[in-house]
Order: C-alpha cells, then sequence, then structure tokens
C-alpha cells in the first residue's frame, strides 16, 4: 500500500545544488518581491537595488563563469530560476532578470573579447549594470533578417542609424547589444553585425518608454540611433555573424521562456486550488 506520509520523490532532473537554489529563489521570491510587485507594477520598472541585491545573492551569475562572480551551473540552474521567478506571478519582475541573464548579458560572455568580458561582466553579474538587447524594430518586428537599422564603418567607428522597439529593460538598462547591418549588399543572414553600445553615448536616445497592458513592471523602451558612434572595438563576435549568435541564443531564449512560463502554470493551479476550496 502506497504511504501518503512519504517525502516526495527528488526529481530525476534536479540535483542537490538545484534544489538548494530553488529554495532560496523561492525565499527571495516571497520576502523581497511578493510584497512589494504591485508597486513595481505602477511605476513601471523593477527597482535597480533589487537587482543589485539578486546579483550579491549569486542569482544573476548562474552559468556565468567563476572569474565574473558566477557560479558556473547548468542550464538546468537557469531553468530553476526562470520557473521560481515565474511562480512570483509577476511576469514583469521575471522578465526583466531573465532578459538580462540569458538573452542579453550572454552575448557579451559568448562573443566579446577579452577585454569587453573584463570591463562589463563582473558588473552585469552583481547587477550593478543591466543590458538589454536590441532586435526588434518598428518595420521589421523580431525578423532579424529584415532589420533596417545601419551601422556604417567610419574609420576607427561605426556610425549606427535606426531605431527599436518593444526593448525590455530599454529605459533604465546600461549596456545595448544592438543588432544591426553592417554591409547592407550582402545576404541578409550575412548582413547583420552585434555591437554593444553603452547609455549615454551620443546619438543613443530612448524615445519614449512603453505603456503596456501587461508585464507592467518590465520597463520597456523604443530606442533611436540617430549618427551614433561607438568603438569598432565594441563589434560582438564577427562582422557579418550577428544573425547567426541572434538565432543561436534563441534557442535559449525559449528554453528561460518555456521554463518561467511553467513557473507561472504552477503559480496559476495554486491560486485556483486555494479558491476552489474556499
Amino acid at each position: 500500500m502506497l504511504d501518503k506520509s512519504a517525502a516526495p520523490a527528488r526529481s530525476i532532473y534536479f540535483s542537490e545544488e538545484h534544489e538548494q537554489l530553488r529554495a532560496q529563489l523561492r525565499r527571495f521570491v516571497e520576502n523581497e518581491v511578493k510584497p512589494h510587485g504591485l508597486a513595481w507594477e505602477a511605476q513601471g520598472y523593477v527597482p535597480r537595488e533589487v537587482l543589485q541585491k539578486m546579483g550579491a545573492l549569486g542569482f544573476l551569475g548562474i552559468r556565468y563563469p567563476a572569474e565574473y562572480g558566477g557560479s558556473e551551473m547548468d542550464t538546468l540552474g537557469t531553468v530553476v530560476l526562470a520557473e521560481e521567478l515565474g511562480r512570483s506571478t509577476f511576469s514583469g519582475f521575471a522578465i526583466t532578470v531573465l532578459v538580462h541573464t540569458d538573452m542579453a548579458g550572454v552575448h557579451i560572455l559568448h562573443a566579446g573579447t577579452p577585454a569587453m568580458k573584463e570591463k562589463y561582466l563582473p558588473d552585469v553579474v552583481a547587477g550593478r549594470k543591466i543590458v538589454a538587447v536590441c532586435v526588434t524594430e518598428p518595420f521589421a518586428g523580431s525578423d532579424v533578417k529584415g532589420i533596417r537599422t545601419t551601422a556604417r564603418r567610419e574609420g576607427d567607428h561605426y556610425v549606427i542609424n535606426g531605431s527599436k522597439t518593444f526593448i525590455t529593460n530599454g529605459v533604465h538598462g546600461d549596456l545595448y547589444c544592438v543588432a544591426a547591418k553592417t554591409d547592407p549588399n550582402a545576404s541578409p543572414s550575412q548582413s547583420v553585425s552585434m555591437i554593444l553600445v553603452e547609455k549615454g553615448t551620443p546619438g543613443f536616445s530612448v524615445a519614449r518608454p512603453l505603456d503596456k497592458h501587461g508585464w507592467r513592471s518590465s520597463d520597456t523602451a523604443e530606442l533611436s540611433f540617430d549618427d551614433c558612434r561607438v568603438p569598432v572595438t565594441n563589434l560582438l563576435g564577427q562582422e557579418g555573424r550577428g544573425f547567426y549568435a541572434i538565432m543561436k541564443n534563441f534557442q535559449n531564449e525559449r528554453t528561460t521562456i518555456g521554463a518561467m512560463c511553467i513557473g507561472e502554470c504552477s503559480a496559476a493551479l495554486d491560486l485556483t486550488l486555494d479558491w476552489v476550496k474556499q
């Protein structure tokens, strides 16, 4: 006969380290997120000090190298992170973090030069600098081959012109991984490059913050590039290989978003069961 008092079997996928991480995240969400989530929804962004606290606890560097302050965990570590943030019921908060850790910052990790990694990644992992990835455009959506933003080479600089929209962390971010066409005459898949742009660079501006029906605590913006000059040393990876870098990380993004949705579904089921028992 089944012993219903026995402890539930541990997952065959998650290790003890994963479960410890889950417990830490769940405590953080209960104590630091849920009591304040509605206020963040009203103001339209997650306070920087909250992200820095997450960095200090190691939550922003789960799969980043130890030399930059990371934990060097595996993909399942990110799954745990995404599930528990999704369970918060504040998806704007969740996506603010996950874009930073797994959709934007990873472009610096995977394609940045050693000097760029040394300069930026410790601050990224600590939450002192927040990262956005800039692909979506008003006339192309998320069709990477169809983007119109250009980066023209002039000596030791790229001159960027164009616009981006629906950019998560767009208003309050510090570092922007921008997809732009560096060779408009090349085939669509070989014309796009990824270039790092810092907040405050002349010619780069937040055109307007965007209001939304949901995910309101995720700061979302339309961005403008008007003869924005950045050093060629800010190129992420090889020129003309941006399309492939974006496509490669889309797989990681889908895994992360899928895990976030699992957390959201679990929370929805819990809330429903609590309601129907009343």
